[in-house]
């Protein structure tokens, strides 16, 4: 979950990079919608773009790809913020720290936008953490009712227990496997982020048994060892990558029994999962409603689908 930067940034120009993007808007760049008064151009959009989705072809650059891109931007530029409004920030020693394990993000190659990036990645992270999560608890009572609803998946079925990234766009999943098997991002992270798989609010965390995935995905995971990551895969639901966390094969009756507290602790950590996504949800929720957000259509270069326009 964490990268790191070889370069040094000074504390001032990163808090003003989180606050401003880092980067002014050229002065011929058209306005694409007005965010609780502060303008954004279309220039400030398509650098985000092009971070996320990396260079698209026309058609995968589509109306629906592109509308939910701007609704995650105007939710982004939200968080980031209200978190500069409460005085959270990143210092130099947590973006050096985070990029040690990511070979793109060194002195040599990293540009000033990816760094920007990564700083604001940071901020809005720790922003979940301190604001979001904080007062998230659950209690053994509700640990042991998330058990009971779900007994049917502590069975000894043989099967895969994997987390999985699902995205609209081969140049989306691209990146992102770009980023967690080169860029040291943690795939639970990623997933939770960025995935449109029905486990997305798990970490992307799901458990198959065989022959319930569709072949060509089955194929893909089979041949993964535990902690690997699968290439992209395309099927009709979108571009998928997993990364194996288990194979699941039947044991013995002492086996299973041996076994069963292991599962019971993994049903465990995904409701908490569930819980903090849902904590993420409702304050990022909080945060949009409360927001003044006009949009500009003629300004857009396509034609918004989005879920952004409510004031």
């Amino acid at each position: 979950m964490r990268r790191k930067v070889v370069l040094l940034l000074s504390q001032c120009l990163l808090l003003v990079s989180l606050a401003t993007g880092c980067h002014k808007a050229t002065e011929d760049s058209p306005t694409i919608l007005t965010l609780n008064g502060r303008e954004i151009h279309r220039d400030e959009f398509e650098r985000f773009l092009s971070l996320k989705l990396g260079d698209m072809s026309a058609a995968d650059g589509s109306d629906l790809i592109r509308s939910q891109m701007l609704d995650e931007y105007i939710k982004r530029r939200l968080v980031l913020d209200d978190a500069t409004r409460i005085g959270l920030s990143v210092s130099t020693a947590e973006i050096e720290q985070t990029a040690q394990n990511t070979p793109q993000m060194n002195a040599a190659t990293a540009g000033a936008v990816t760094r920007d990036e990564l700083a604001r990645d940071l901020l809005v992270e720790k922003y979940y953490r301190q604001v979001a999560l904080r007062d998230v608890r659950v209690s053994p009572d509700e640990i042991n009712q998330y058990i009971e609803k779900n007994q049917s998946r502590l069975t000894d079925r043989p099967g895969f227990l994997v987390r999985e990234i699902r995205v609209a766009s081969r140049e989306q999943a691209d990146r992102l496997r770009r980023e967690v098997t080169e860029g040291g991002r943690d795939f639970a992270s990623i997933a939770r982020q960025h995935s449109d798989a029905t486990g997305a609010e798990q970490n992307g965390l799901a458990r198959y048994d065989e022959g319930q995935l569709p072949e060509a995905l089955e194929t893909a995971v089979k041949k993964l060892r535990p902690g690997e990551v699968s290439p992209v895969i395309e099927s009709n639901y979108g571009f998928h990558i997993f990364k194996l966390e288990q194979i699941i094969k039947p044991h013995s009756l002492e086996e299973r029994r041996s076994k069963l507290d292991d599962r019971r602790a993994m049903l465990a950590d995904e409701l908490i999962a569930r819980k903090n996504q849902q904590a993420v949800d409702a304050i990022v929720g909080r945060l949009t409603a409360e927001a003044t957000i006009k949009i500009n259509d003629p300004a857009l270069g396509f034609t918004y689908t989005g879920q952004m326009r409510h004031n």
